[in-house]
């Protein structure tokens, strides 16, 4: 499992860019939702600069809003060990370098996140037929064999992620747009 799960993400890395948010076949169910994602991970993180390993964990928060024109729009929110590691990242599907690159794929909705360093993360949230419940998959991937790493979430100190567990999923949908509220 874990080497088709590797696999995948290569692939999806080697995909041409996509335009931002554009979902022009988004079926009727799916347009002018919000879903609201949620995850943990505990993983355990190599600081490159001293050699030491460290469990740690991450809470994530995604709010995703499908348009009535099939434009997606989402807000990372991740906090790391505590408040004081938080991290947002708001922008439409597609723009910026760190934020996720939403698109559909027949009943469910992907985003990959390509990591600052190497790797990355891949969420998919599927549907149920008229959408009115979802279910969400975290993937994350290596390059090849490469390692993955990046900078610590607000110490931007080198890290090299050595395990990752990602657990307590949930998903939510209800209608209309979440940021204009």
């Amino acid at each position: 499992m874990q080497g088709w799960t590797t696999r995948l993400i290569v692939a999806l890395l080697l995909l041409p860019v996509l335009p931002p948010g554009s979902v022009s076949a988004a079926p009727a169910p799916l347009r002018g939702i919000s879903v609201d994602l949620s995850w943990t991970d505990s993983r355990t993180e190599k600081f490159l600069d001293t050699g030491e390993e460290k469990p740690g964990y991450q809470t994530s928060q995604v709010l995703l809003y499908i348009s009535e024109q099939g434009r997606f729009f989402s807000r990372f929110n991740r906090v790391a060990k505590g408040n004081n590691n938080r991290l947002v990242n708001a922008a439409v599907s597609g723009e910026g370098k760190s934020v996720l690159n939403w698109r559909l794929e027949g009943r469910s909705v992907a985003a990959d996140q390509k990591f600052a360093g190497s790797g990355a993360r891949r969420i998919v949230v599927s549907f149920s037929d008229d959408a009115s419940s979802c279910s969400l998959r975290v993937v994350h991937g290596k390059e090849g064999s490469a390692p993955i790493r990046y900078p610590g979430l607000t110490s931007h100190r080198p890290i090299e992620l050595i395990r990752i567990e990602v657990t307590n999923t949930t998903c939510q949908v209800r209608q209309g747009n979440a940021f204009g509220q």
